[in-house]
């Protein structure tokens, strides 16, 4: 069973302090992970010689231009906003949402429920596409759905003692 990761996170920062891993990084993981594409594939949508150099670009030594973000979306079929918009997407989720947790939470819940490969990657197609901001206001309905309930088995409860 593929195990697919929604490409949603803070960013990681290396272990040279300086080095910011891209924030189209986890985008661009899966999306390769799902295409079976590998560093070495990307060399020339790097416009370097080796996979090495493309490993640079993944890790922040070296920058992306424009140029290379749009080659880049474009080998990996998607929009380079897709890539872009982490960043922007990120700082207007509210930080008490895990996202990560989220995600493995519906990744197990799935395997539990046995869906095919396709059943999962439809599935996260539309989780990826519906962004952070929809999730996260899909997380704070739940929450205060649940509050309520909690809050009204609490009231059915003391009036059980009471009588």
């Amino acid at each position: 069973m593929v195990v697919l990761r929604c490409n949603i996170s803070s960013k990681a920062i290396n272990k040279n302090k300086d080095m910011t891993q891209p924030s189209w990084l986890k985008k661009v993981k899966f999306l390769m992970k799902e295409k079976g594409v590998k560093q070495q594939d990307l060399m020339e949508v790097f416009g370097v010689s080796s996979q090495g150099a493309v490993s640079h670009y993944f890790s922040g030594r070296n920058k992306t231009s424009s140029e290379q973000l749009n080659a880049l979306a474009s080998f990996l079929s998607v929009d380079v906003e897709q890539l872009e918009d982490f960043d922007k997407l990120e700082e207007k989720v509210d930080s008490s949402l895990d996202v990560e947790a989220l995600t493995e939470a519906f990744q197990t819940i799935a395997r539990l429920d046995k869906l095919s490969e396709k059943e999962l990657f439809d599935f996260f197609s539309v989780y990826e596409k519906m962004g952070l901001e929809r999730i996260a206001e899909a997380y704070d309905v739940i929450t205060k759905l649940n509050q309520k309930k909690k809050q009204e088995l609490e009231n059915q409860i003391l009036k059980l003692k009471k009588a």
